[in-house]
């Protein structure tokens, strides 16, 4: 494997991959509800953006993408998606503490997702498999409200990044590397 450190910037990685899936339409979720309070509106952003990064830590799993992007860059790529996104919604106002902080939640929220596809069966004995899993999950964080169409676009959204995330890595890693 030949490393190139200029085609595995994080942040540039980062950047294109909310460019290629679109912020607002990963965070339109958040926007079609109606929010009483900033606090809430936060703990909702936190649980979309651990989605999402759960969908790319998934992603930066794959065996085309483990061979080629070490996985400090992965890890990095991660980190530097929740917080450009971050950085560029217009949910909620953030200062660098707030995101710094926010980070951290959706950090700690990802690792307890990512187990979904540790378990051996599945939860309840074969199913629709670890991202309706997940979903579930925030949706059980956001209170447990019983919500089919907030469930079913958290769901779409995860199928859809997921696949606008795989062909993003494979347009860019098919690219050849330019000689400097």
């Amino acid at each position: 494997m030949f490393f190139d450190k200029s085609k595995f910037n994080s942040l540039d990685i980062a950047k294109q991959v909310i460019k290629n899936t679109g912020l607002d339409e990963n965070l339109g979720i958040l926007k079609q509800k109606s929010h009483a309070h900033s606090t809430e509106s936060a703990k909702y952003l936190q649980l979309v953006m651990a989605l999402s990064a759960t969908n790319l830590v998934q992603t930066l799993k794959a065996d085309f993408i483990v061979r080629e992007i070490p996985a400090p860059i992965r890890e990095a790529i991660v980190r530097d998606y929740v917080l450009e996104s971050l950085k560029q919604q217009d949910l909620v106002r953030l200062g660098r503490p707030e995101m710094e902080e926010i980070l951290k939640k959706v950090l700690e929220v990802v690792k307890d997702l990512n187990l979904f596809w540790d378990e051996q069966e599945d939860p309840q004995g074969g199913g629709p498999g670890p991202r309706y899993y997940c979903v579930k999950e925030v949706l059980r964080r956001m209170g447990g409200d019983v919500n089919y169409p907030l469930h079913d676009a958290l769901f779409e959204l995860m199928y859809l990044q997921y696949r606008h995330y795989l062909k993003y890595f494979q347009k860019r890693l098919s690219q050849p590397v330019d000689p400097e």
